[in-house]
């Protein structure tokens, strides 16, 4: 009889150390698969551009991408964002920041990470934002109106064109892709 117990524990503790294993063999299998999914390619998304709305001297244009493609796909960083107007205007390229006054990853001084973004298939968002500003500054009396914008995703060329009436009071900031289609992590 105290063979029989010693047998059965001696079999308990092995079959537990096993069952801990394997938990944590499949865990990091799990990561790693999560960690192969692709970046998203131009065949497997829409890209659209539309006014975010203004506040207190500031506007914004959502840029949403969307994938319509059969598997999912990662979006991570920051569009570049270049903006130009007729033969008067000197083109700009937006400037990279983690944040707004409309949007991006939190309010000023945060610590967020910039995120990797899962687009699942069929209809997975991803969005930033292109603040600017509409009011003149210093001894200026109007500002100039960006009418052309040129929007590059990471990873991928060339860029997609897309007309606007933007205004360039200020130089215009891009915030990093987010989940979702409001441009914020929260939304």
């Amino acid at each position: 009889m105290l063979q029989t117990r010693s047998l059965n524990r001696t079999t308990l503790v092995a079959a537990l150390l096993v069952i801990v294993t394997l938990l944590t063999v499949t865990s990091h299998a799990h990561r790693a698969f999560a960690n192969t999914i692709a970046h998203c390619q131009e065949t497997q998304l829409d890209v659209k551009i539309a006014s975010d709305g203004a506040a207190t001297g500031h506007v914004g244009d959502l840029i949403v991408i969307t994938n319509v493609g059969s598997s999912d796909c990662t979006m991570v960083g920051y569009p570049t964002v270049s903006m130009s107007s007729g033969a008067n205007v000197v083109s700009t390229v937006a400037k990279k920041t983690k944040n707004g006054y409309l949007g991006g990853l939190g309010g000023t001084g945060t610590t967020i990470s910039i995120p990797v973004v899962r687009l699942r298939a069929h209809g997975g968002a991803a969005s930033s934002i292109v603040e600017g500003g509409d009011n003149p500054v210093g001894n200026a009396i109007k500002c100039v109106t960006y009418t052309k914008v040129s929007v590059a995703l990471p990873h991928l060329s060339p860029p997609y064109r897309f007309t606007t009436k933007f205004p360039g009071c200020i130089r215009p900031e891009v915030h990093p892709f987010v989940r979702g289609s409001k441009g914020l992590p929260y939304k």
